[in-house]
């Protein structure tokens, strides 16, 4: 068996120490953006240098890879400058006003236009009354109804004169442009009403004839009066109209000259016939009219600018993790009156986060976009359209809403999605649409080559973390401390990891402790109990079950037992990986066909069906070997994780057949391809350090061990605790390229070698061979 055993030296990479390029990380330069990704920084360079056409780009990683951080590395880099510049305005409609108008004016001018027509609209409400009422239009006025008076007196002249003769008199009484004449009699030379004659004959002051004359006589001017009655009226219209038109014209003059300054400021679309509308709707409604009903002319004349942007010309980079429709699109937000009612107006207009990245970017995550199906078509809609629709929010049915419909607004903008491969996959069948609007594909490698230049990035990147974190200095054995962390997490032959995110978390809380223990650098001591304690805080309730199944005697680490074998799956806590060590059950019987079925936790499934094939192939025999076979593993697994398991099947399944018992203190873990080659695993060193704990849990005997592919070798990080105890003979890690050496360390049988129409006597396979014969 020794000679399957991996030396200890080979258990946990280690780089030479001396090669690293620095002895702290105060000698090194800070890496610029992250940990490698030259692929994908190349893709979103070319995304953001040359925006348009379809170009938006998605940053595909997982979470901790980096993703954000190579973002704001290239933005920082390159410094792209806004393609256009330019603020919305929304403005009242008076034709229309659930259809406010947009003004677009270049970038910074919205607030001096805001300010503008805020200072005019406290004009017309505060300062024009005043101007109106005041000398010298208020002169021109009074001259004009004097101008009324005087010829209305001429109008009055020959009537009176023809009265006078007849000792009669005419009283005028004025009410506005309304006039009333009486004709009253002389009596003393004083007028004296019908009325009061009426009362002298009452009192037998005069006769009835005398008022029946006196009536008559009146009788004969009453069509005369009407017609000079009609005649004054006209006259007061008149001089009514030229008083409000002098009042029109005044006011007419005094905003034409405040528009036309503002109108010679603001060059742009829409803005003049905007102006004119003020103007028209001061003159219609406030010129000589009741206005406490009216609204507020800062209100109605103001401007709402979406977008203000300020005098420089920096790139609009706008992020957002919320990414409902108001926040990505846009809204309405209603004002609230008496009686419970929303009323909108152009003031409540909202823009959304593709408005405020016009001219520039909008950073949004994916992965919260796939859980919004109908906000990422409408982007989409967007995106080809180039402009967008504000609308309305829906209201509760028991208020009533005006829906306002603003214009649609242009928009400019290179959207960038950062998601993992799942979001990715999610948004591209939502709609085909989708890859078709984002071409560039930035794809972040989750490893890179373990040479001697990744090896400095890492380095940089550290020097980068303990800069940006403010935490103590990596001393050189600190930092080969990083890169045997780094080594482990890729999982990958010769490779580092990308993960930006899980090496900050390590070297935080390794400054942490050194900030604990007085030190003033990260020493290796450090990061191993960094690295330690969070594998501990996520592995807790994986520990306490584990140690639950060996005290419950789920698993057997110790003796022999037919038909079982210990294998070590991986589960997944928080962003690690463990082993989790379970057994494997197998029953066989002969039958008329073959037939394989697997248990695995409260789930069945059908295995490789290649198996009993393969162990045909194995056995020499002309075909698939006529047995039923029922494994079940008793832990509750991911059907991903089953192909892992596959060389202990495989094992399990040639040893049960050969009658052979199989060794408890030693555990399978190895795949297998479609040959029966045996093939490496993703998270080795999890599985081997699960089973490690578990032995330890009972007592290492020195005679415990697992079974690894010797694919896996140059993957080993295996922690100190393990290394050292294989440093001592007390535990053993075992490297097979085959499944006959695997069978040989479970059963202490060789496995046989075939020769002449038969193997070796026997050996397993024999064994096996033999209990298949009729």
């Amino acid at each position: 068996m020794a000679r399957h055993a991996i030396a200890p030296e080979r258990l946990r990479w280690q780089p030479e120490i001396e090669k690293l390029p620095a002895d702290s990380t105060r000698d090194l330069p800070v890496l610029e953006g992250t940990l490698g990704q030259e692929s994908a920084a190349d893709a979103l360079r070319y995304g953001i240098t040359h925006p348009g056409h379809n170009q938006h780009v998605f940053v595909r990683g997982p979470r901790g890879s980096g993703r954000e951080r190579l973002v704001e590395s290239q933005f920082g880099s390159l410094k792209p400058k806004a393609r256009q510049f330019r603020d919305f305005c929304f403005v009242h409609n008076f034709s229309n006003p659930d259809r406010p108008h947009l003004i677009t004016l270049p970038r910074g001018e919205g607030r001096s236009f805001q300010r503008q027509m805020h200072r005019m609209a406290l004009f017309i409400r505060e300062r024009l009354p005043e101007i109106l009422a005041n000398d010298p239009i208020r002169s021109r006025r009074e001259a004009r109804r004097e101008t009324a008076e005087r010829d209305i007196r001429a109008l009055l002249r020959p009537l009176e004169s023809k009265l006078d003769a007849e000792g009669l008199a005419l009283v005028r009484s004025q009410a506005g442009p309304n006039a009333r004449l009486q004709v009253s009699i002389k009596l003393m030379g004083k007028p004296v009403s019908q009325e009061e004659f009426r009362n002298m004959v009452a009192r037998k002051q005069a006769t009835e004839a005398d008022r029946k004359k006196i009536e008559a006589r009146i009788a004969t001017f009453e069509d005369e009066l009407q017609k000079i009655a009609r005649q004054i009226r006209k006259k007061w219209q008149q001089a009514q109209q030229h008083i409000e038109q002098i009042d029109v014209a005044e006011t007419a003059r005094i905003l034409g000259d405040m528009t036309s300054e503002i109108s010679e400021r603001f060059k742009a679309p829409g803005i003049d016939a905007y102006l004119r509308e003020i103007i028209d709707d001061v003159l219609e409604k406030r010129i000589g009219h009741e206005t406490s009903q009216l609204a507020d002319p800062t209100v109605l004349y103001g401007v709402n600018v979406l977008n203000m942007g300020g005098d420089d010309e920096d790139l609009p980079l706008i992020t957002t993790n919320t990414v409902t429709p108001a926040n990505l699109f846009g809204t309405v937000d209603p004002t609230w009156r008496s009686g419970d009612r929303a009323v909108a107006s152009y003031r409540g207009i909202r823009s959304g986060a593709l408005i405020q990245a016009d001219g520039g970017f909008l950073v949004l995550d994916a992965e919260d976009l796939v859980n919004e199906p109908e906000a990422f078509r409408q982007l989409l809609r967007i995106l080809r359209a180039g402009e967008v629709a504000i609308t309305s929010p829906i209201t509760d049915a028991s208020h009533s809403s005006q829906s306002l419909r603003p214009e649609s607004v242009p928009v400019d903008v290179g959207v960038i999605l950062i998601g993992d491969q799942a979001a990715y996959r999610r948004l591209e069948a939502i709609t085909p649409e989708f890859t078709r609007r984002f071409r560039l594909l930035a794809d972040l490698e989750l490893t890179i080559p373990r040479d001697a230049e990744s090896m400095e990035q890492t380095c940089r990147f550290m020097a980068s973390m303990v800069q940006e974190q403010s935490l103590p200095p990596l001393t050189r054995p600190g930092l080969a401390a990083m890169l045997e962390v780094s080594h482990r997490l890729a999982d990958r032959t010769q490779r580092l990891t990308t993960r930006v995110g899980q090496l900050t978390d390590v070297v935080r809380e390794a400054g942490f402790i050194a900030g604990r223990d007085n030190s003033r650098e990260i020493s290796r001591d450090h990061v191993d109990s960094a690295f330690e304690h969070i594998r501990r805080r996520a592995g807790v309730q994986w520990l306490n079950r584990l140690h639950d199944d060996i005290d419950s005697e789920r698993i057997r680490l110790r003796g022999r037992s037919a038909g079982q074998v210990n294998l070590v799956v991986s589960q997944r806590q928080s962003d690690l990986y463990f082993g989790v060590p379970t057994r494997l059950s197998m029953a066989l019987v002969k039958s008329q066909s073959a037939k394989l079925s697997l248990e695995y936790g409260a789930r069945s499934d059908q295995p490789r069906q290649f198996l009993l094939p393969l162990l045909g192939e194995m056995l020499q025999l002309s075909g698939v070997p006529s047995i039923q076979a029922t494994l079940s593993i008793a832990a509750d697994i991911d059907a991903e994780d089953l192909d892992a398991t596959l060389l202990g099947q495989a094992c399990g399944l040639v040893a049960t057949l050969a009658g052979l018992s199989m060794r408890q203190d030693i555990a399978v873990i190895g795949a297998l391809d479609a040959r029966g080659q045996v093939i490496g695993v993703d998270h080795v060193n999890e599985r081997v350090e699960g089973f490690f704990e578990a032995c330890k849990h009972v007592g290492l005997t020195g005679k415990q061990g697992v079974i690894i592919p010797a694919a896996n070798q140059n993957r080993l990080a295996l922690d100190k605790s393990v290394v050292k105890a294989c440093t001592n003979d007390q535990f053993h890690v075992y490297g097979v390229a085959g499944i006959g050496e695997a069978l040989e360390l479970l059963t202490g049988k060789p496995a046989g070698t075939w020769k002449e129409n038969a193997f070796s006597a026997d050996s397993v396979l024999e064994r096996a061979r033999e209990a298949l014969q009729p």
